[in-house]
């Protein structure tokens, strides 16, 4: 009698709180049992994990896509094809972001920002499952903004679901004032909608910016040099002060700054509701990657690792790790941002476009990433004891972000009756045909390359599961 139509047999379930061997049967997407021993002839198929590790499918936060507003610029992605680089690493959800449509008004018109994107985004075939949060680039500075907010956002959770919004202190066209931060608080608070933060002092930024072009310091490498870590410290900062005044709960995005970890890990300890991201490009690649290279390589190279917050000295990397570790920070995300590298004016080369020299302020920020996060880091955070356990790697990759962001225990959990049956495989840990060296083919994006080619890691995920709901 067959019952299941998928058994895995011989692993070691690992969820964010336990690890133990066991066999789990799905049905229907779901899966229906965890037990010692099922027999075999119960499913129509069977998988033998040969005593590798089952986790949750990883579930990433923070990935930008080519949308209809094109608030990243020319982002070479698609849902599509974002979707499908995840799964080819390991995560079986991805979050993505529609932009606000500031020319839409009224009470829906966040709702149908979102419209659109969902449209837009559902032209082609998805991979897995996916969430939208917003983008507000726009708060109107008038005494009556934060009610009318309220009700845009009351009314963009009550139709569509979106139950986390973003906005920036920093970029030109997007940097929000303290007053419009106050009022996205008020209103994110009466709405029980997620606050998240971009945080840099973009004044801070822009004076650095024409500072180092006055000097002639226009390669990429001075796009770091122009947000030294302190930028991001004194947002942080200021955001959890403001959070205080309005007593609204804010996560942090795409920390890199120890001055931003110990603000928010101050706050934490006083029982302030912050939360915070990192992401793998902080933890294992440096600023030295965004370094001109005379006579070996183009001197602009160095732009593919162009990202905000910048990459940081190598002596940064010990402190994000430990506050991963400690609890300061709740998720892992890969801020996947992919644009092409090669292409004469578009993408990274958009710098050049219109006589504009290739200056770092004009380098699209962003780097793609979502393929690569769930086996960097487990090979650098995991097996390179840098976290402490793997119940850790699980709880920051996978549980975390499912919990802030709505969809646990359906995603980011292994619990019978309730998840889906997005799950990874990896291999027996002294298994060498985990091995493997990462180039940008096996990345399976869009873009013409990936910052950690030629990085070995010793675990890539054997088999991903990815049950679309």
């Amino acid at each position: 009698m067959v019952i299941y139509d998928l058994l895995i047999k011989n692993g070691f379930i690992c969820t964010s709180s336990d690890i133990y061997p066991a066999d789990i049967g799905i049905s229907n997407g779901k899966i229906a049992v965890i037990a010692a021993n099922i027999d075999s002839e119960f499913s129509k198929e069977v998988i033998d994990a040969e005593g590798g590790v089952i986790t949750p499918g990883g579930v990433d936060a923070h990935v930008h896509v080519d949308e209809p507003l094109k608030l990243m610029g020319d982002v070479i992605d698609t849902m599509g094809t974002a979707t499908r680089s995840a799964v080819a690493g390991g995560t079986t959800t991805v979050i993505a972001f529609a932009s606000q449509d500031v020319n839409l008004k009224g009470p829906k018109a966040l709702s149908e920002s979102v419209n659109k994107t969902i449209e837009f985004c559902q032209k082609e075939p998805l991979y897995c499952d996916y969430g939208l949060h917003l983008i507000l680039a726009l708060v109107e500075e008038t005494d009556n903004a934060c009610n009318v907010l309220d009700k845009q956002l009351s009314s963009l959770y009550k139709d569509q679901g979106v139950s986390s919004v973003k906005f920036f202190m920093t970029y030109p066209g997007l940097q929000m004032s303290d007053y419009s931060i106050l009022n996205i608080m008020y209103a994110t608070r009466k709405s029980g909608i997620t606050t998240m933060v971009h945080a840099e002092n973009g004044d801070i930024v822009r004076w650095m910016t024409e500072s180092l072009e006055n000097q002639g310091l226009i390669e990429p490498y001075y796009h770091g040099v122009s947000r030294p870590t302190i930028v991001e410290g004194e947002a942080t900062n200021r955001a959890i002060t403001l959070s205080i005044m309005m007593n609204t709960p804010v996560l942090f995005v795409h920390v890199s700054s120890p001055e931003a970890v110990e603000a928010i890990r101050r706050a934490q300890t006083m029982g302030i509701k912050v939360f915070a991201e990192t992401c793998p490009q902080y933890l294992i690649l440096s600023q030295a990657d965004t370094k001109c290279h005379y006579g070996h390589n183009n001197w602009f190279e160095g732009a593919k690792n162009v990202c905000s917050p910048p990459l940081r000295e190598d002596q940064t990397k010990e402190c994000l790790w430990r506050a991963m570790d400690n609890g300061t920070f709740t998720i892992v995300s890969s801020d996947h941002c992919s644009y092409l590298y090669s292409s004469k004016y578009r993408g990274k080369h958009n710098a050049f476009d219109q006589g504009k020299s290739g200056k770092f302020r004009y380098i699209p920020n962003g780097m793609p990433g979502v393929c690569a996060r769930m086996p960097l880091d487990f090979h650098y955070g995991y097996l390179k004891e840098n976290i402490s356990s793997l119940m850790k790697f699980v709880e920051v990759h996978c549980t975390n972000p499912a919990k802030l962001y709505g969809c646990y225990p359906q995603k980011g959990a292994i619990l019978p009756g309730s998840s889906d049956a997005d799950l990874l495989i990896w291999y027996p840990i002294e298994d060498k045909r985990g091995h493997t060296k990462i180039n940008n083919r096996m990345m399976y994006h869009s873009c013409d390359y990936t910052p950690y080619e030629g990085l070995e890691v010793k675990n890539w995920p054997r088999y991903t599961l990815s049950w679309k709901c």
